[in-house]
């Protein structure tokens, strides 16, 4: 009896065992079936990054490299074999971007927001081209134990960027100097205007006044149309006046751009009726004529703006200097610009007062809100170096 129970331990034992072994074997099965696919997913994940015309790499926490595709290795002019005998991460950059990727990497690992890093990358031979590098922490089993990422050469890139800069630089340089050109023009006409055609005039009335004194109180008829033309030539004096000044204020040259505002401002009403409040810095400040010429310019565009589209009733003008800077405001109580029309390309007024400023540093904000007004703020630094920005 104790015999047959052993046989039937003994045959349950091999039982189990022969399932054990099967499961095992199942087991193994599952395992290379999953090793397969894995294999096939890496082999297709490398043919698509092969495919890629970016460097595809993945590295360890000392820069070893453990893969790179083949557009990265031709990119930086290394070979396989190269990379067999080991190429540091840091051999991809020049020696003084070096302490920056260190310190990227580092805050990279220690939980930073992903972010791309543009840097001055070096070739095998020592040829350098700029890069943008995206890059990702490996991690394993909670840990990290590496970096994996995108390289983009953003060499053609970087050649645009430097083109479009100089082309807006010369377009810049080139409307300042059509503007300081407009402004001569400006001038030498307005000093033609006052003093060829003003002299004309001048004499013209002269002769009447001689004409006149020299007819009878009998000769109505003459003495009328004397009269007549007397009153025509003072108009037109007045106008001839009124051009030469609209042209070039003198009084920018001769009292400064303060008196300059001031008088605009009472033409201003005279021909629109729309009433100009000032306050006006009265303080003594040595502004540049190009400088002082480009505020004013601004101030008498703005106007004209006003009365062409605002609807205003009112303006309110503010002017003020310090040591540094200057600064104008002027308010209106109109309809208000829009955020649209602010931005439209089409607006090449308002492209235009900032232009004016842009040589010396200086800016011209633009903001409206419906149907309270429009508010044009210029600020413009008082020394005397160019600080023309992008």
């Amino acid at each position: 009896m104790e015999q047959t129970a052993e046989i039937k331990k003994l045959k349950n034992d091999i039982r189990h065992l022969k399932n054990r072994i099967a499961e095992l074997v199942r087991a193994e099965e599952e395992l290379k079936r999953a090793e397969h696919e894995l294999i096939k997913k890496e082999k297709k994940f490398r043919d698509l990054v092969e495919l890629l015309p970016q460097t595809v790499y993945e590295m360890d926490l000392q820069g070893n490299f453990k893969f790179t595709n083949n557009y990265g290795i031709k990119s930086f002019g290394y070979t396989q074999e190269d990379l067999n005998k080991g190429v540091n991460f840091l051999q991809l950059f020049i020696p003084e971007e070096r302490e920056r990727v260190k310190n990227n990497i580092q805050s990279l690992l220690n939980g930073a927001k992903l972010t791309s890093n543009e840097y001055t990358s070096q070739r095998k031979d020592g040829s350098t081209f700029q890069t943008l590098f995206y890059s990702s922490p490996i991690i394993q089993n909670g840990k990290h134990v590496g970096l994996r990422g995108v390289v983009i050469d953003i060499t053609d890139r970087k050649k645009a960027e430097r083109e479009l800069k100089n082309s807006r630089d010369q377009l810049r340089a080139l409307a300042t100097h059509l503007q300081s050109i407009r402004e001569e023009e400006r001038l030498i006409m307005a000093r033609e205007i006052h003093d060829e055609l003003g002299q004309v005039l001048t004499a013209l009335k002269m002769d009447l006044i001689w004409m006149q004194k020299r007819l009878s109180p009998e000769q109505t008829e003459q003495l009328s149309k004397i009269s007549s033309m007397s009153e025509l030539v003072d108009m037109t004096i007045k106008t001839v006046r009124r051009i030469s000044t609209e042209l070039r204020p003198g009084l920018i040259d001769d009292l400064g751009l303060p008196a300059a505002i001031e008088w605009y401002c009472g033409e201003f009403k005279n021909r629109t009726g729309i009433i100009c409040d000032l306050d006006l810095d009265e303080k003594e400040h040595q502004l540049e004529p190009d400088r002082a010429i480009a505020v004013f310019r601004i101030f008498q565009e703005s106007l004209t703006n006003v009365a062409r589209h605002a609807k205003a009733t009112k303006i309110y003008a503010h002017l003020k200097c310090n040591d540094h800077t200057l600064t104008m405001e002027i308010k209106d109580n109109g309809i208000g610009i829009t955020r649209e029309q602010i931005n439209s390309h089409k607006s090449l007024g308002i492209v235009g007062l900032r232009e004016r400023v842009n040589p010396w540093g200086g800016k011209v904000i633009i903001s409206g809100v419906q149907n309270i007004g429009t508010t044009v703020k210029v600020t413009l630094p008082i020394q005397a170096e160019n600080m023309s920005n992008d």
